[in-house]
């Protein structure tokens, strides 16, 4: 319209019809060629660069009505032939640019109202290298076709501006080739059968805070047979290859819901199925029918980072690799999954199970090995106040659901684990003596081994599994820090003791055998390092006679002469008499750890 920019030119246009032929209702051209042809189409909203050409030959007079009773049209093109054209393609509001540079179309033979078939080719080649050849047949007598599609290195960046109404992106590279073959009928299109490989590669995402969203090397999808009548999708292959990525956790949410948050304010929910007027109701999809014959994933990296905790934590799993054959949605699965950790830890992944109803049936084992505590640091200053500063970590977990009802057991082994001071400006979420618990639960041989199961019905909306765990331990490590002997005569095996209250008769003048072995299986929890310290506090019953309390100390001086005999020094047992009276007569046993202890076993014996 501004009498300027150009809209279109060719060089050559040639046209051969046959005229005697239109009076027997045919049109036949013989050959069509039009050669060199430059045409730029720009596009602003719904409004196009030849709106006024379309709008100058328009009538507005009613169109003549058709002769229903006449002679039916044939209409036959030979030898038709698009060469060499070039086309430019804008969208001012989306900002999207396409180019065609050297666009070829090859018919040798299209017919309508006959019974020839069409055999028609395409070969198109991209600005920016790209190039798509497609070869059709068609018969017009059954509407039977053959369509086969080869497109090679597309760049997926042509893409980018119809993905930026739902997407928050930057930048999305890579290359993109399919080979496909589709045939069946056009009158019955979704019956039709397609089958052919689909391959991306180089492939780049960021969003717009030019954040990585997605790189990967190469993804290569062989499909077997897809039918969209039936959503039967059967896939030969997936292969992945050189996939890197992160997901972030954020206060306002993840680093994925910003990518995806312009879709969620655009579109409205979609509604469910409803009757119609007539009562009929609409029929409902097909349940999808997925299955992957070989599926793997190799040389991939993952990067996870919180930022929803006091101290940041970032964790990085590289050389990725998952395996599995035989994937669908109904029936029972298996993969496999390994993953390399910082400072040479290692996880694996062994899952069996079925991915249409998760509640049936799953079963999944998770190994970690030789992680670094200190890299976890961020987590433990959040739930528990104090950071890990040493030690070695490794974790099995084994969980099976059955109908909902989840079964899981949890081996926890850290190896000379070193805690930190406890951080004031942090409000964390269980407040527990975690280094004394620690001391108290490490072996002879400086580990630290606890098993924590979880039991419950996923269905429940309280069930919780990282909730129960983190309440277990939290449990274990109060019980264990406040009654260091209890956990130590466990370690050694001496659970059937009553290390919480020796009672005796107010009367005896000496030790039962019972009590005497109460005292030497104390000696040995106190042996077990100098820095246990235990109070035996005398107290004596409401009942007991003046006399029987006079007598208290004697008992008192006893109870250190035996200690002392078995080698227990009085700084490390402390024998005292309670002023008030209790329900019955005896020492209520007491245990801590000594304050400033170090984590140091060497002088153990046992």
């Amino acid at each position: 319209d501004d009498k300027t920019t150009e809209f279109l030119k060719f060089d050559t246009l040639d046209v051969s019809v046959c005229l005697r032929k239109i009076l027997s209702h045919q049109i036949y051209v013989r050959h069509f060629t039009l050669a060199d042809l430059n045409v730029q189409v720009l596009q602003n909203g719904n409004d196009f660069n030849f709106n006024s050409i379309i709008d100058h030959f328009r009538s507005d007079d009613p169109e003549p009505e058709k002769d229903k009773e006449g002679k039916p049209w044939k209409m036959s093109f030979y030898n038709i032939r698009l060469l060499h054209w070039k086309i430019f393609y804008t969208d001012i509001q989306k900002n999207s640019e396409w180019k065609l540079k050297d666009v070829n179309i090859e018919v040798p033979g299209i017919s309508f109202g006959g019974e020839a078939n069409t055999d028609a080719g395409i070969t198109l080649a991209m600005a920016d290298g790209g190039s798509l050849t497609t070869q059709l047949k068609y018969n017009v007598e059954n509407n039977d076709f053959d369509a086969r599609i080869n497109l090679q290195d597309f760049a997926i960046s042509n893409a980018k501006a119809y993905l930026l109404d739902v997407m928050n992106l930057d930048k999305m590279e890579g290359k993109l080739a399919a080979r496909i073959h589709a045939h069946g009928n056009l009158s019955q299109l979704l019956d039709m059968d397609i089958n052919g490989d689909l391959y991306l590669h180089d492939i780049a995402m960021t969003d717009d805070q030019k954040a990585q969203v997605l790189d990967c090397r190469s993804l290569n999808i062989k499909a077997k047979n897809i039918m969209l009548s039936e959503n039967r999708f059967d896939i030969a292959d997936v292969a992945i290859d050189g996939l890197s990525s992160n997901f972030g956790r954020y206060k306002n949410g993840s680093n994925f819901s910003h990518l995806f948050d312009k879709r969620s304010a655009k579109n409205s929910p979609i509604e469910p199925t409803v009757s119609d007027t007539t009562g009929s109701t609409h029929s409902e999809p097909k349940p999808l029918l997925l299955s992957i014959g070989n599926f793997s994933i190799k040389n991939s990296n993952f990067r996870y980072h919180d930022h929803t905790l006091p101290d940041p934590f970032e964790y990085q799993l590289s050389d990725i690799n998952a395996q599995s054959q035989n994937l669908s949605l109904d029936g029972n699965n298996a993969l496999q999954f390994t993953a390399a950790l910082p400072h040479g830890g290692h996880a694996t992944i062994n899952w069996k199970g079925t991915l249409r109803n998760i509640k049936e049936h799953q079963d999944l084992v998770l190994t970690i090995k030789n992680v670094a505590l200190a890299d976890l640091a961020p987590y433990t200053v959040a739930y528990l106040g104090q950071p890990f500063t040493n030690g070695t970590f490794s974790f099995t977990s084994h969980n099976t659901i059955h109908h909902s009802q989840l079964d899981g057991l949890n081996h926890i082994d850290i190896y000379k684990p070193e805690v930190g001071k406890r951080r004031k400006d942090v409000d964390s979420t269980l407040n527990i003596p975690l280094k004394a618990a620690l001391y108290v639960l490490k072996n002879k041989n400086d580990k630290v081994q606890i098993e924590v199961p979880v039991k419950g019905n996923i269905d429940n909306p309280e069930f919780n599994y990282m909730k129960i765990v983190w309440k277990t331990l939290g449990n274990l490590f109060v019980k264990v820090a406040t009654s260091p002997v209890r956990g130590i005569a466990d370690a050694l095996g001496l659970g059937n003791s009553n290390f919480e209250f020796l009672e005796f008769d107010p009367y005896q003048s000496d030790f039962t055998s019972e009590q005497y072995y109460v005292m030497e299986q104390l000696a040995r929890v106190a042996n077990y390092d100098t820095n246990i310290l235990i109070y035996m506090e005398q107290q004596f019953a409401s009942s007991c006679n003046e006399d029987v309390v006079q007598r208290a100390e004697e008992r008192n001086q006893s109870v250190r002469n035996h200690f002392a005999h078995l080698g227990i020094p009085a700084s490390q047992m402390q024998v005292s008499t309670l002023e008030k009276r209790g329900k019955k007569t005896g020492y209520a046993i007491h245990s801590e750890i000594r304050e400033g202890a170090v984590l140091d076993f060497s002088n153990n014996n046992q």
